[in-house]
């Protein structure tokens, strides 16, 4: 191979890596409406059921129940768990 040919492909490889890495170095797009966050589960709205905002409560969770607050929401008084799940407590 001759040192002009190696030289190329070289240069179009180094090509080829610049623009890749520009490409994974851009910011997501924002979220759609589509990716917009869950609705909270029916134990959420239960838990809080006659209570009012700012109540300290016990929400009911799959993995077990965790401390929340009651805090109004478009459908009524909503559980919201105070630690965020899967955060550390120090």
């Amino acid at each position: 191979m001759k040192t002009s040919e190696f030289l190329a492909i070289l240069l179009a490889s180094a090509c080829a890596v610049s623009a890749i890495a520009q490409d994974s170095a851009q910011p997501s797009p924002p979220r759609s409406a589509s990716s917009a966050p869950h609705e909270p589960p029916p134990q959420a709205y239960a838990d809080c059921k006659g209570r009012k905002a700012g109540d300290a409560i016990q929400h009911t969770t799959p993995d077990g129940k965790v401390a929340a607050t009651c805090q109004e929401s478009p459908k009524g008084l909503v559980a919201r768990p105070n630690q965020p799940k899967g955060a550390s407590v120090k």
